[in-house]
């Protein structure tokens, strides 16, 4: 098994960093480039975002590999879901798609998924006293859940690595568990995309070489939402196994919670401000980082430090009800942001205060300032 994972690992590494020197020399040719005509855009040269492309074909090498050795529970469906999810993605990098018609692609791939596989999610796992759950209520949640957690990895990709970094942690994490759950599937599915990842990110450190495009978030939030639910699932039918049994709905959240927080952040302060929900703008958690004078490097490791003690809250308090970890869970997502928004409203005062400070000085003042450090 130690052999097939670093085989798998080292294998899906050299192919994406292959894959993705060969879409950066094709975009330059082509002049496929994200380019920065947006407010929202925060990048300012021309730079491919075709990176989703060398992630999902390294990921389709790679699970060819493994059926070799191993077996993927519907991996079929899987496959046609994440090809439709792939072709929505690459259609708005490449021409532009209609939002709407986006999110019915979504939905789309996720129907197929859960309704025909019976890959889905059973049970709300004791919340709110509720355990199993009736077919179409399954069917309902988990593609709201899946549809969700496409559309927060789609979101959250406004920065350098900040996607691939949240979706490596997930990926590196359940590993782990699905290896402790004896689901080398699964298991080896995660460790490719931890590979890829890798490589991603190495081209997508600042200054970026490639975004990784709607092509990838896509693909990666898909691929983050359908290990979540497996890892639900399977963890329901592991005897003696009370880390994974107790803890599996909460370190879901704590896992997925930046994507999670932060879209139902901005989407209610859209709807407050009567705004369509999809309608792009610079609230992000991500964005307020940068306006307070963090770079794209250095935002996106507050965000994972943030997700890293998130995570570690939901193995220290495993034992505790669900309800008690999602509330504490969230208030301490609040607390942050609350920290966040006072370090913002501080710094917009200095600028004030530092702009009629300025504009109280006479300019013939400030001229003569200036003279004397050139003389100098």
């Amino acid at each position: 098994m130690l052999v097939n994972s670093m085989f798998i690992f080292f294998g899906t590494l050299l192919l994406v960093m292959y894959f993705i020197r060969k879409v950066i020399y094709i975009s330059h040719q082509k002049h496929l480039f994200d380019e920065p005509t947006e407010s929202r855009k925060i990048h300012i040269g021309q730079t491919p975002n075709l990176g989703g492309i060398a992630i999902f074909t390294a990921m389709m090498f790679a699970t060819c590999v493994m059926l070799s050795f191993t077996t993927i529970a519907y991996v079929n469906y899987l496959s046609f879901s994440c090809l439709l999810l792939f072709i929505t993605g690459l259609t708005d990098d490449l021409v532009g798609m209609d939002p709407y018609k986006k999110i019915g692609a979504q939905f789309v791939s996720a129907l197929a998924l859960t309704l025909f596989s019976g890959f889905r999610i059973t049970s709300f796992y004791g919340l709110f006293g509720i355990h199993e759950i009736p077919f179409a209520l399954s069917i309902i949640v988990s593609v709201v859940l899946i549809v969700y957690l496409v559309n927060a990895f789609n979101l959250i990709d406004g920065i350098n690595c900040l996607a691939a970094s949240i979706g490596l942690l997930t990926s590196a994490i359940l590993a782990f568990y699905f290896w402790s759950l004896h689901d080398t599937g699964f298991m080896f599915l995660c460790i490719a995309m931890c590979g890829c990842l890798i490589g991603f990110i190495y081209f997508n450190r600042t200054p970026a070489r490639i975004f990784m495009g709607d092509t990838g978030s896509l693909f990666l939030g898909f691929f983050v939402a359908i290990i979540a639910i497996h890892f639900l699932e399977g963890s329901k039918s592991v005897p003696n196994a009370s880390i994974v049994q107790y803890s599996a709905p909460s370190l879901v959240l704590a896992l997925l919670i930046i994507p999670v927080y932060d879209t139902l952040r901005v989407f209610i302060i859209r709807i407050a401000r009567r705004q369509s929900p999809f309608l792009a703008d610079r609230n992000h958690i991500h964005h307020q980082l940068l306006s307070i004078g963090l770079s794209h490097l250095q935002a996106t490791g507050v965000l994972v430090i943030v997700n890293a003690i998130s995570i570690a809250m939901a193995l220290l308090m495993q034992q505790v009800i669900i309800e008690i970890f999602f509330v504490t869970l969230f208030t301490f997502m609040l607390v942050m942001n609350w920290i966040l928004g006072i370090l913002i409203t501080n710094q917009q005062q200095q600028r004030k205060d530092l702009m009629e400070e300025l504009n109280s000085v006479p300019k013939l003042t400030i001229l003569r300032e200036h003279t004397n450090i050139l003389e100098t």
